[in-house]
């Protein structure tokens, strides 16, 4: 298939001035001198001569000396997961599609086959820098989103391009990208399938309606935020890295983009249309399990982080009332022990199965300073005290009142499960990143989550 014809305009003056009132003192180091950037192109990189006097050395703050002297005016991320055959490609086109302009592109790589090596073979063959950051298996679980935060927290750029490396993402695309960003005097710039000129015609019926339905559900969620955006699913998008929290980003799963406007309030975008090419090499990594992230994210951002992840604890909550009735049941009326004891008995078994769920499913993001065996300990030590409170409520349900064991049992662990969740939301599973909050007019403090839109 001919690749779409996207014209390379000519490259605007940037102004590296331009900063979010929140943001203005978030990154004290300074970037690249767009003093030099001249209107028609951009400059090329600076030599080793350019930096020998003492006010450009004051703007050199890298870490690696062999990078201190080619500052990029753009980084491009690309998230790779098995992309082998399509990452030398990749790199060409861009190069092409950017001759004149101070780049490095940064691939975060999942990979379980060769592409590492690919990109690899590709370092010091090309001008624009290329940059290979492989993540450990255990590093993965936040999936794309989290490798393209991680692009964006050693991009050195102020400009950050994300793009996908099976070049259904053009990079020709990129200068027309740049260009708005000038032109709008914007923070982000999104590719769109869906405005004026944009289309998706590669996708099959089912997928185009998956597509289309996502991004409708969306939008209706968020209609203010999302107001002049037309494709909040695009993963091929350009941003001013100083006007994004990266702190405050929860990746899980493909759709960053989503995240990262949800997150970031007073983000000043525009879009320019493409067309969603074809894939050039290896299959799509779409699946099921990333439909059940997208809907996650979007239960996160409109309900708050906290409300989402006490939801899932009441839903594995209810699971271990099914454990624990039915351990409660088989002790005292088949083994014929006394039901307080048996209600004991119960709690070990509900609390093993709760245990499980929560570390899969309910913290399963967070980054606890608590090693697995302690928070299982600490998980049984909490249930455990929490009978202790249980236990008269049950006696007094059940021999006071007349109710039957069982529902004294049920109403006992509803009555606690507010405090359990609170316990292990702020010790078991304790993390360092708290969700952001934001001041709104009339001087109230909420979370991002729930002044989003």
């Amino acid at each position: 298939m001919a690749e779409p014809n996207y014209a390379v305009e000519q490259f605007p003056t940037f102004d590296s001035s331009l900063r979010s009132p929140q943001q203005e003192d978030a990154r004290p180091e300074r970037v690249v001198d767009w003093n030099s950037v001249k209107s028609g192109s951009l400059a090329t990189h600076p030599t080793r001569q350019d930096h020998q006097s003492p006010t450009h050395l004051s703007d050199v703050h890298l870490v690696h000396l062999d990078r201190q002297y080619q500052l990029p005016a753009v980084s491009v991320v690309v998230p790779t997961r098995n992309e082998a055959d399509n990452v030398a490609e990749l790199v060409r086109r861009l190069e092409l599609a950017v001759p004149s302009i101070p780049m490095e592109i940064i691939f975060v790589d999942d990979s379980t086959d060769e592409t590492p090596e690919a990109i690899e073979a590709l370092q010091g063959r090309h001008r624009p820098e290329t940059i290979l950051v492989h993540r450990p298996e255990q590093q993965r679980g936040d999936g794309l989103g989290g490798a393209v935060v991680r692009g964006l927290q050693i991009a050195r750029a102020p400009w950050v391009c994300v793009m996908d490396a099976d070049l259904q993402h053009p990079p020709e695309l990129l200068p027309q990208m740049l260009a708005a960003v000038e032109q709008d005097s914007v923070d982000l710039v999104v590719a769109s399938r869906y405005c004026g000129g944009g289309e998706a015609n590669s996708f099959g019926p089912m997928r185009a309606t998956i597509s289309q339905g996502s991004t409708n559900v969306a939008r209706a969620m968020f209609p203010n935020r999302l107001r002049n955006v037309t494709d909040p699913m695009s993963g091929f998008f350009l941003v001013r890295r100083e006007a994004v929290n990266l702190d405050a980003l929860q990746p899980n799963g493909f759709k960053i983009l989503l995240e990262i406007i949800g997150r970031s309030p007073g983000l000043r975008t525009t879009e320019v249309p493409f067309q969603f090419g074809t894939r050039h090499a290896g299959e799509s990594k779409a699946s099921l399990r990333e439909g059940f992230r997208f809907f996650q994210l979007l239960l996160g951002l409109r309900l708050g982080p906290g409300v989402l992840r006490l939801a899932r604890f009441g839903l594995v909550g209810i699971s271990g009332l099914v454990v624990n009735a039915l351990a409660l049941g088989f002790a005292t009326e088949v083994l014929g022990i006394f039901y307080l004891l048996s209600a004991l008995i119960a709690t070990q078994a509900s609390t093993l199965w709760n245990f499980g769920l929560s570390e899969a499913w309910v913290f399963g993001h967070h980054h606890s300073s608590q090693g697995r065996p302690r928070r299982l300990a600490m998980f049984f030590i909490m249930n455990n005290a929490a009978f202790a409170l249980r236990g008269p409520m049950i006696v007094a349900l059940t021999s006071i009142l007349g109710i039957h064991y069982l529902a004294s049992n049920l109403v006992s662990l509803i009555a606690v499960m507010i405090l359990r969740y609170a316990v292990a939301d702020r010790f078991i599973w304790a993390s360092a990143e708290h969700a952001p909050s934001l001041e709104t007019s009339d001087g109230v403090t909420v979370p991002v989550a729930l002044a989003a839109d």
